[in-house]
């Protein structure tokens, strides 16, 4: 794996750089020398221990990667994990002898014999459990990419299920708000033929600016806010003076991203359930204000809320769901009923102008 990424690779020999380096820094500072000749013999030996015992851990680790010893589901195959490191401590304490013979003169066999074989044991121990550590650490270094990388996949399975989620909504917008429009239109034809094909018209706009704005996750609230405009003076052609208009958005709130076709749900809902159940003028307000580091974007009728309709509500669990896909569990929609006006309230938060920056 650490082939295939150059900051693993990296990370692996800074890693074994800086192990096998403080371990000689440290045989070096902790020994005492009568001369500087005699140090300078001892420290080239302890840099051909360091490089040797480098070698034989990257040939060890190229071992346990070819026979996955580490990465078993069963567990470790521990006897052959035992026997190759054994090998790798008599390896060491060979090219240790070696470097003691070739820059030393063979002072290490100066020992009398039971001596010498009680300090060769001792080095193939402390070479077996330097090996051990080192394995030990690069077993939980495995462990620990084997977690990230999970993790990663994970998360990156959590992203495509939101974004299909997401793209089966937005796909649902479409045919909510066509059958909606004609049935407007339908109702229009009767009584105005002119008007319904000036609806028609519009209707056409308002279906490109659908599919156009389908492609996007975020839109802008402006041009938002002309495609609703566009949908309700269609609606007016209809209800003439029964539908009464007031739109109050600051200039500098018309940049704020939210997914497309969401205020235009609202904004239908207004209509279906303020609109048509009046018999004289219904006002329809659309406003937006700053509250804090948020937007709060606001479709309020005048009217009640429906305790039984026939009407799915499909559109606006639809919008509920796609704010929190989209804009986080921050932003949402609240319906409310006071004084005789429905409103229904967008908050989108901070950090969908940072999704949209990025």
């Amino acid at each position: 794996m650490e082939r295939s990424n150059p900051i693993s690779h990296r990370d692996y020999w800074f890693c074994q750089s800086i192990g096998w380096g403080t371990l000689t820094l440290f045989s070096v500072l902790s020994s005492s020398f009568g001369s500087l000749h005699a140090a300078l013999q001892f420290a080239l030996a302890k840099l051909f221990v360091m490089a040797s015992g480098l070698g034989l851990s990257h040939l060890w680790r190229s071992r346990l990667r070819r026979q996955g010893w580490l990465e078993r589901p069963q567990g470790f195959p521990y006897g052959r994990i035992g026997a190759g490191l054994l090998l790798l401590a008599i390896a060491q304490t060979l090219c240790l002898l070696l470097s003691d013979k070739v820059f030393r003169g063979g002072a290490f066999f100066d020992e009398e014999p039971g001596m010498l074989a009680f300090n060769l044991g001792l080095l193939v121990f402390m070479w077996l459990a330097v090996f051990s550590v080192w394995t030990l650490c690069y077993a939980v270094a495995l462990a620990r990419r084997r977690a990230g990388r999970f993790e990663y996949e994970k998360l990156r399975l959590e992203v495509s299920v939101k974004d299909a989620e997401l793209r089966a909504l937005q796909a649902q917008v479409n045919p909510h708000f066509f059958f909606n429009s004609l049935n407007s239109i339908r109702a229009l034809a009767y009584e105005n033929a002119d008007a319904a094909a000036r609806a028609i018209g519009q209707l056409a706009g308002m279906m490109r600016y659908s599919l156009q704005a389908g492609q996007q996750l975020l839109v802008p609230l402006q041009e938002e806010l002309a495609a609703v405009r566009s949908y309700l003076d269609m609606e007016k052609l209809r209800f003439d003076e029964r539908l009464v208009l007031q739109v109050d958005v600051p200039a500098e709130l018309g940049a704020t991203p939210l997914p497309p076709m969401v205020l235009q749900t609202l904004a239908e809902n207004a209509v279906r359930h303020g609109v048509e159940r009046s018999s004289g003028p219904c006002r329809i307000e659309i406003r937006a204000r700053r509250l804090g580091e948020a937007v709060e974007v606001e479709v309020a009728n005048q009217g009640g809320l429906a305790l039984e309709s026939s009407s799915t509500r499909l559109g606006l669990a639809n919008a509920r769901e796609r704010l929190a896909l989209q804009c986080g569990p921050g932003a949402g929609i609240a319906l409310s009923e006071s004084e005789g006006w429905v409103r229904a309230c967008v908050t989108l938060p901070h950090t969908v102008s940072a999704m949209e920056a990025a």
